[in-house]
């Protein structure tokens, strides 16, 4: 009887990240690679929807870029939670769908405050563009949501015991 793989099918990224570790001899990186290079298309593509309604918003609705970023965080962070979950990081079992959900969108008050207080002493107190006080903005967030998802929505206990298999 053939047995039944339980492992998530490996998509082009896998594959190519696998590849490139192996050239670089950089295997004992390879999950972590992934899922940094999953975590960055999937911001980037976050990021595009976040920067394409806030400008909208902006310079067309004519909205002040304080309600606009309200706005265009709430429907990108929607885009992420789906491919966060989905693509991006080994959620956990041991939490259900709705704390699960309730986790990200608190991880996700604390960014959009946090990007609403750097636009604000970006714009009205140093004076700088909307659009570069968004792109800096941006980038200090990405790497606070890497790192909280990482802590809140991965699964510890399937990562320590891979851990402990390896030794």
């Amino acid at each position: 009887m053939e047995k039944v793989s339980t492992e998530k099918k490996h998509d082009p990224i896998d594959r190519l990240v696998a590849w490139g570790c192996k050239v670089f001899h950089l295997t004992r990186y390879q999950k972590m690679l992934t899922q940094i290079a999953k975590f960055v298309i999937t911001g980037f593509i976050a990021t595009a929807i976040d920067w394409t309604i806030f400008y909208i918003l902006v310079y067309w609705a004519k909205m002040d870029p304080l309600v606009a970023q309200i706005f265009a965080f709430s429907l990108s962070t929607l885009f992420n939670y789906y491919s966060n979950t989905r693509w991006v990081f080994n959620i956990t079992k041991n939490k259900t769908k709705k704390r699960l959900a309730s986790e990200f969108l608190i991880l996700s008050m604390i960014s959009l405050v946090i990007s609403e207080l750097l636009l604000y002493v970006l714009i009205n107190v140093l004076g700088m563009n909307d659009m570069l006080a968004k792109i800096i903005s941006t980038a200090i967030i990405m790497v606070f949501n890497f790192v909280t998802r990482k802590l809140f929505l991965e699964d510890r206990q399937h990562k320590e015991s891979k851990k402990r298999d390896s030794i």
